[in-house]
C-alpha cells in the first residue's frame, strides 16, 4: 500500500484518469453483466423445469415459414387424455384486461387465465391460502402480493370481490410475486371463464404447457400432437403444412416466434450479444488505457525498478509487486464503479425494459464481482508487470531508459481503442439515421392527429349515435372503429383460396366501420367501397389490398371476383366454404411493423360495435376533443378511467427496441470516447516528456511553433487513419446485416462513414494539443537543460 500511495503521489494525473477509466468500464462491466446474467437465467426456478415444455408450431404463413406459441384450447386437453408420457398439462392464456377493484375498472392489469392446476404444475407458491383448495372454485382468483398492497392497500384481500369480462371472482389466496426473470408476469390468477372454455373456436391464443416424464419421446410426441391438431383445428390446416414441436421453457426468453403469436416476456439475443460484446470491449479499452498509462510513466519508474534490483530484488518479487499495485487500482475502480452502476441503472434499465438491481445479499453478485476484479486486474497488469520489470540496471540507473521500444506496442493498444470508438460512432449515427427513416416513412394511410379509446360498457356500443354526436364539436373531423384491436395488430386470422381451388393463404380479416377508408385516407386503386350499404354484409361484399389480390390472381379484375372462405379452429365456422365477393381493392399500406412487407387484408362490415377500438381524428388543438369525449365518457362510465392513446406514438413504439439500442449504444460510445481519450492524453504525455530535449534543438534551430505541432500530432492524425480503414469493414458488415429485417432502410452512405472519421480525428487531436502546444511553445533553454 506504500508503494502504491508513493507512486500515486508521484503521478497524481496519471493515477487519478487510471481510476477514473478503471470506474467507467468497470462500471459498464457491472451493469451489462447482471443484465446478462437476469437474462440467460430466465426460467431456471421451475421445480420440473428440466421436463418442462411448451408447445410451439410451425406452418407457412402466405410462403414464409413461422413459428407461433400459441394453440387451440383442446389440443392440451387431448393430448393429455391420449399420450401417457405427458404426467402434466397446464394452458395459459395472458393478456392485460380491464379488472374492477372496489367498485373502480383498472384497465391493463396484467392477467393470466388458466387450468386449475396452475401453481402445482409451475411450483409458484402462496404467501395466504392453501394451493390444494385456493383455486379449485369456478369463481376463484389468486392476486400477487404486490397487486395486493395496489389495489387493497391496508386491506386483507382475500374474501374481496372483483370482477372481469363481466363475470365476479373472489380471492381466495394471496401468492409471492412470480420471479422478475419468469417469462410469464401477471397480477391476478383467474381460472377459465365464459369464452375461455368453448373448444377449437375459443381462439388461437392458448399457451399450452407439458410436464414429460424422463424417458419421453419428444418427436413422437410432436408428430401426436400435429395429427390432433389438424383434426380438430379444420380444414385450413389439414390442408396445409402444420408442424407441432415441443420446446423447452428454459428456452422460451430467446424463441424465435414471432411476435403476432407469442405472449411470453422475451428476449433479443441478438441485442444481448451486442451489448455484452460492446461491455467487454469497453472493459479491454479501459484496460489497455490503463497500460498505457502505466507505460507512460515508465521511464520515470524505471530507476526505482534498477535501484530494486540491484539491491537483489528477483523479476517475480517485482512482478508481484506490479499486480499488487495494479489490484488496489482496480479494487478502488470497482468501488467507484459499483457507485456509478448504481446511479445509471434505472436509466439501463429504462432503456432495456429491465428490472437489474445490484442485490448485495446476492452470493452471485459477489462471485460475478470476484471474477471481474481477477480478470481486469491480469488483463491491465500483466503488461506492465513482465515488460516492465525486464528494463537492465545499467540503462535504467544511467538515466538512458527512454521506452522507445515501448511505444510500438503502445501505438497499437491506441489504434485498437479507436477503432472500437469509431466502429461505434459509424453503427450509432446509422441507428439514428434507420429510425429517422422509419419515423418519417410514408406509410400509406394517415395516422397523424388521431387518438384512440377501448370501448368500455355502454361507451361505444352503438357506433352510429357516439359518431354523430362527436362530429358535432368542431375540434372533430371524424370518427371511426375497428372490431378486437388497432391496424398495426391482426384481428382474426382467416383463411381463403381462389374460385379455381389454389392454395389457402391466411389473411388478416379486419371488420370496420363504413367510413374507415376516408377516415384513415386509404386509397381505392379498383372499385369502391361498399360498406356503406346495408346489404353488404349479406352478400358478402368486402374490400381487400393489392397484396390479397395478386395473391388470389385477380389483380388484373379484381372488382366482383369471388373467392372462398376458410374458417380456421372453427371460428366463424357458418362462413366456411362460403364465397366473397370483391367490390373494392385499396394500395396496400404499411399498416403494420416496417420489418414486415404488407401482407394480404381483408375488410368487411362491424358485426358489433362494443368493446372495440373508436379512432377519433381531430383538428387544432386535440386537447378540445379529449375534452369533449371524456366528458361523454365519465356520463356513461363514471367508475372507470378515461384512458387514451395517440395512434402515431403507438406506431412509433414498434420501434422502442431499435431506439433504445440506439441509446444504450450512444453512452457506451461516450464512455468509449472518454477512455480513448485519457489513452491519447497518456501518449502524448509521454511522447512529448521523452522528446524535450529534441524540441528544444529543433527551436533553437529554427523551427516554428506550427512545425512542431505538425510534427507532434501527425502520428495521431496515422493512427486515427488506420483505425478508420479498419473500423469501416467492421461496421459495414454489421449494419448490412442488422438493416437486412426491414422492409424499409436507410442507405449506407460512404459521407456518413467518412464524417465519424472526421470526427474521431478531431476528437484526437483535441485530446493532444493541450499537452503538445505547451512542449511546442516551451523555452528552449529550460528543455535543453532537461536530462
Amino acid at each position: 500500500m506504500k508503494q502504491f500511495i508513493r507512486n500515486f503521489n508521484k503521478q497524481k494525473v496519471v493515477g487519478t484518469l487510471n481510476i477514473c477509466s478503471l470506474s467507467l468500464s468497470i462500471m459498464v462491466s457491472i451493469v451489462v453483466g447482471l443484465w446478462a446474467i437476469n437474462e440467460l437465467t430466465y426460467d431456471n426456478f421451475y421445480p420440473d423445469g428440466d421436463r418442462m415444455y411448451r408447445v410451439v408450431q410451425d406452418f407457412d404463413l402466405n410462403g414464409k415459414r413461422i413459428r407461433a406459441a400459441t394453440s387451440f384450447q383442446p389440443l392440451g386437453e387431448i393430448a393429455e387424455k391420449e399420450l401417457p408420457s405427458i404426467e402434466q398439462m397446464c394452458r395459459v392464456v395472458r393478456r392485460p384486461m380491464g379488472v374492477t377493484f372496489h367498485d373502480m375498472v383498472h384497465f391493463g392489469v396484467a392477467s393470466i387465465v388458466t387450468d386449475h392446476n396452475f401453481f402445482s404444475f409451475f411450483g409458484f407458491p402462496l404467501k395466504e391460502g392453501d394451493p390444494e383448495t385456493a383455486f379449485s372454485g369456478t369463481n376463484n382468483a389468486i392476486i400477487t402480493e404486490s397487486a395486493a398492497k395496489k389495489y387493497f392497500p391496508g386491506e386483507d384481500p382475500v374474501g374481496q370481490r372483483i370482477v372481469s369480462h363481466g363475470s365476479d371472482f373472489f380471492i381466495s389466496a394471496v401468492m409471492y410475486d412470480i420471479p422478475r426473470n419468469s417469462h410469464m408476469l401477471a397480477e391476478v390468477i383467474f381460472p377459465f371463464f365464459g369464452s375461455f372454455k368453448r373448444g377449437w373456436d375459443s381462439g388461437f391464443h392458448y399457451d399450452t404447457y407439458f410436464i414429460l416424464s424422463p424417458d419421453a419421446d419428444k418427436e413422437l410426441i410432436g408428430e401426436r400432437l400435429t395429427l390432433i391438431n389438424k383434426a380438430g383445428a379444420g380444414k385450413f390446416l389439414q390442408d396445409a403444412y402444420n408442424e407441432v414441436k415441443l420446446e423447452p421453457v428454459r428456452e422460451i426468453h430467446f424463441s424465435k416466434t414471432e411476435p403476432e403469436f407469442e405472449y411470453a416476456v422475451k428476449g433479443d439475443k441478438g441485442f444481448l450479444q451486442i451489448l455484452v460484446f460492446t461491455a467487454l470491449i469497453i472493459l479491454i479499452i479501459g484496460c489497455i488505457n490503463f497500460t498505457n498509462l502505466f507505460i507512460s510513466t515508465a521511464f520515470i519508474r524505471a530507476k526505482s525498478i534498477g535501484i530494486k534490483k540491484s539491491q537483489g530484488a528477483g523479476r517475480k518479487t517485482l512482478i508481484l509487486e506490479f499486480y499488487k499495485e495494479t489490484a488496489i487500482y482496480v479494487l478502488i475502480a470497482v468501488a467507484g464503479g459499483l457507485l456509478l452502476a448504481m446511479l445509471t441503472l434505472p436509466v439501463f434499465n429504462n432503456y432495456t425494459d429491465s428490472m437489474t438491481v445490484i442485490d448485495f445479499t446476492n452470493p452471485q453478485l459477489y462471485i460475478f464481482l470476484f471474477c471481474l476484479i481477477v480478470v481486469t486486474v491480469l488483463v491491465a497488469g500483466s503488461f506492465p508487470a513482465f515488460r516492465m520489470t525486464q528494463f537492465g540496471i545499467i540503462d535504467t540507473l544511467g538515466g538512458k531508459f527512454r521506452g522507445k521500444k515501448m511505444s510500438v506496442f503502445q501505438k497499437v493498444l491506441v489504434i485498437i481503442q479507436f477503432t472500437s470508438s469509431i466502429s461505434l460512432l459509424i453503427i450509432v449515427f446509422f441507428f439514428g439515421r434507420q429510425i429517422d427513416t422509419l419515423l418519417s416513412q410514408d406509410l400509406g394511410f394517415n395516422n397523424k392527429n388521431v387518438f384512440y379509446v377501448n370501448g368500455w360498457g355502454w361507451f361505444g356500443a352503438d357506433y352510429k349515435a357516439l359518431r354523430d354526436e362527436l362530429k358535432k364539436n368542431p375540434a372533430i373531423a371524424d370518427v371511426a372503429m375497428k372490431q378486437y384491436d388497432l391496424p398495426l395488430r391482426t384481428g382474426n386470422g382467416v383463411g381463403v383460396r381462389n374460385m379455381d381451388g389454389g392454395d389457402a393463404m391466411l389473411v388478416d380479416f379486419s371488420e370496420v366501420s363504413p367510413n374507415y377508408f376516408d377516415f384513415f385516407d386509404m386509397e381505392f386503386v379498383e372499385g369502391e367501397n361498399p360498406l356503406w350499404l346495408e346489404t353488404a354484409r349479406d352478400a358478402r361484399w368486402c374490400v381487400i389490398n393489392e397484396t390479397l389480390a395478386r395473391a388470389l390472381g385477380v389483380e388484373d379484375n379484381p372488382v366482383d371476383a369471388p373467392f372462398i372462405y376458410i374458417s380456421i379452429g372453427q371460428k366463424l365456422i357458418e362462413n366456411d366454404g362460403k364465397s366473397y365477393i370483391i367490390k373494392g381493392v385499396i394500395r396496400d399500406s404499411y399498416v403494420k411493423s416496417l420489418h414486415e412487407i404488407p401482407g394480404p387484408q381483408l375488410y368487411v362490415n362491424l358485426s358489433r360495435d362494443d368493446h372495440n377500438p373508436i379512432f377519433v381524428r381531430t383538428i387544432g388543438n386535440p386537447q378540445d376533443a379529449l375534452q369533449a369525449m371524456e366528458k361523454m365518457w365519465k356520463e356513461v362510465n363514471p367508475n372507470v378511467p378515461f384512458e387514451y392513446h395517440f395512434l402515431d406514438e403507438a406506431y412509433d413504439a414498434q420501434y422502442k427496441a431499435e431506439m433504445n439500442a440506439r441509446n444504450v449504444l450512444g453512452y457506451a460510445l461516450l464512455i468509449t470516447f472518454i477512455i480513448s481519450a485519457a489513452g491519447l492524453f497518456a501518449i502524448a504525455f509521454y511522447s512529448t516528456q521523452r522528446r524535450v530535449k529534441e524540441i528544444g534543438i529543433r527551436k533553437i534551430n529554427g523551427a516554428k511553433v506550427a512545425d512542431l505541432l505538425l510534427l507532434l500530432n501527425k502520428d495521431v492524425v496515422v493512427w486515427v487513419l488506420i483505425s478508420f480503414l479498419i473500423a469501416c469493414p467492421i461496421a459495414y458488415i454489421f449494419l448490412y446485416n442488422w438493416l437486412d429485417g426491414f422492409v424499409v432502410k436507410t442507405s449506407l452512405s460512404p459521407w456518413v462513414f467518412l464524417m465519424a472519421g472526421v470526427i474521431s480525428a478531431l476528437v484526437a487531436l483535441i485530446t493532444v494539443s493541450y499537452q503538445t502546444w505547451r512542449t511546442a511553445t516551451a523555452n528552449p533553454i529550460e528543455s535543453l537543460k532537461t536530462e
